[in-house]
């Protein structure tokens, strides 16, 4: 039997690790027809807060796809200091039944409350771990099958961000991560569905991008590569894919925690 070799497979397109799509729709999709239209695709990965980003500035392109999978983050913080310029959980909440629609699967549908954040301001906090929660319960309540967390990375970068906006990061301490993780993982079974963790410490690595199960789901059963992505953190588990996006794309939706930088100018 000939041995299949990695140029074999379609390829499965990310947009965008690198910054929020729902802000350069136009400038992406152009990206994505071009360099890799349907016939070299297997699958595009979406990753957004804003259920939009896919169901009206994207789906011209994506429509095109045979399939399309959705990282759909929901930290509960949206609207709130941390995420100023996110929409409240409930409205995007109140998207999914569409965004699943429109992806024919819920197995096509990972929400991300995520990452977990505690912060304080004199005697002002703010935590999203109970709005985690909810998030689960609600959206798995609408079929959502899978769920992905981690607790936010305290980079210097994050920190200063956090400071110059007069805001001081709570620390989880691990006896605290294994708690929470037992109790939002305790929600998700409750309602038949599974919460992963991404990258965190002294839990189980997974896949935010699987090769094997894009291959399941795939409406035509075309297989892809399911050998580890290279470039990733140590403990992700992905497997191989390409990314459209780069960090100096501005993001104005102003997450204070951000990883990339938290741009928040106007965009060019």
């Amino acid at each position: 039997m000939p041995r299949v070799k990695p140029g074999d497979f379609k390829v499965v397109v990310s947009i965008s690790r690198r910054t929020e799509p729902y802000f350069h729709a136009a400038r992406l999709g152009e990206l994505l027809s071009a360099r890799y239209p349907p016939a070299r695709v297997h699958t595009v990965v979406v990753w957004t807060k804003y259920p939009e980003a896919v169901l009206v500035r994207l789906r011209p392109v994506l429509e095109g796809y045979a399939q399309v999978y959705v990282h759909l983050t929901i930290t509960g913080l949206g609207g709130t200091p941390m995420e100023p310029r996110v929409p409240p959980p409930k409205e995007v909440l109140a998207k999914i039944p569409a965004l699943i629609a429109f992806l024919g699967d819920p197995r096509r549908l990972r929400v991300r409350p995520d990452p977990l954040v505690a912060v304080k301001r004199g005697r002002e906090v703010i935590s999203n771990v109970e709005a985690a929660a909810e998030v689960i319960a609600r959206a798995a309540s609408l079929g959502v099958k899978s769920f992905s967390t981690s607790f936010v990375e305290l980079y210097p970068k994050v920190r200063r961000r956090l400071a110059a906006a007069g805001w001081e990061a709570i620390p989880f301490l691990p006896a605290e991560r294994e708690r929470i993780m037992a109790e939002l993982s305790l929600v998700a079974e409750r309602h038949g569905a599974v919460l992963y963790t991404c990258c965190v410490p002294g839990m189980p690595m997974s896949r935010c991008i699987d090769g094997e199960l894009l291959t399941a789901l795939h409406p035509l059963g075309e297989r892809c590569r399911a050998d580890k992505a290279g470039g990733q953190r140590p403990l992700c588990g992905c497997t191989h894919a390409v990314d459209l996006g780069w960090y100096s794309m501005a993001c104005p939706a102003g997450c204070l925690y951000c990883y990339a930088g938290g741009r928040s100018q106007a965009l060019l």
